[in-house]
């Protein structure tokens, strides 16, 4: 039976290294990206790879609701089956910008568009035996500043880290959201040997050495046994941190309040409403 992947930020770093585990586990990939010299060389490695798949390559801004809707849209239109979504794009500015439709950049694209492609494409997903979105986040720290996305004032980490408190919330309760067969989980791999790591001063890399950083190939590789089911017994799970199963924070677990602070500001901001599911 074909099985087919949806990655974002798919053509480097994680999200290309999960492409490559998939694609040798008989998935057609599709990858979803902005570099589109980089695509096309991943998408002809993945044509050797696994020549019988349908690998695609999508160039999409996903800072750009506009953008993402029409990409998601056209993707309903042409496909009718989804197996396996990854939701891994994500960018670590030196400081924080705004997006073209003038909120944090980064929340634009680690949670916005995340948020848009798990209510639109949940039909599409809820037809398949496997059924599964994973969300690539790092810790679960903080809260999520709504009334600064508009003129950011804080650090670039809470940048990062407001993205997966975002994530946490719509992973936790996306079985009461949706009612359906589609399961979600949050994934953090750790610190891994990105070219955002890379870009960092030698202090950050040697740093991120000592704490045991990993390469992108190994992201990769573990991810992919997690999306074929094979790394653990425990099949209950929502978080992962290097692979492994954790359990839900206290205030993710205990979190009605934040939850429906950030489906308000989702529905209200894109358009995109939960009944669309």
């Amino acid at each position: 039976m074909e099985k087919t992947a949806l990655i974002t930020g798919g053509t480097d770093g994680i999200g290309r290294a999960t492409a490559i585990e998939l694609s040798k586990r008989g998935y057609s990939v599709h990858l979803l990206g902005i570099n589109e010299r980089r695509g096309n060389q991943l998408l002809d490695h993945l044509n050797l790879l696994y020549p019988d798949g349908d690998h695609r390559l999508f160039i999409t801004d996903l800072s750009k609701k506009k953008e993402v809707n029409n990409f998601l849209d056209s993707y309903i239109r042409e496909f009718k089956k989804l197996d396996v979504l990854v939701l891994n794009a994500g960018i670590f500015p030196k400081k924080t910008i705004l997006s073209y439709d003038g909120i944090d950049k980064s929340f634009s694209i680690g949670f916005v568009s995340r948020y848009m492609f798990s209510v639109k494409l949940n039909r599409l997903l809820s037809r398949s035996s496997i059924a599964k979105v994973v969300h690539i986040n790092g810790s679960v720290v903080g809260s999520i500043r709504y009334t600064q996305l508009e003129v950011p004032t804080y650090g670039k980490m809470t940048s990062v880290w407001q993205n997966s408190v975002a994530s946490a919330l719509l992973v936790n309760y996306w079985d009461r959201l949706s009612g359906g067969n589609v399961t979600h989980t949050h994934w953090n791999p750790g610190i891994v040997n990105t070219d955002t790591v890379k870009s960092q001063g030698i202090v950050v890399r040697y740093l991120s050495k000592l704490m045991g950083m990993i390469e992108p190939e190994r992201a990769g590789e573990m991810l992919a046994i997690h999306i074929d089911g094979n790394n653990s017994s425990d099949t209950t799970s929502k978080f992962f941190v290097k692979g492994r199963p954790q359990k839900v924070k206290k205030r993710i677990e205990n979190g009605d309040k934040e939850l429906n602070e950030l489906i308000d500001f989702s529905e209200q901001f894109t358009r995109v409403k939960l009944s669309q599911i």
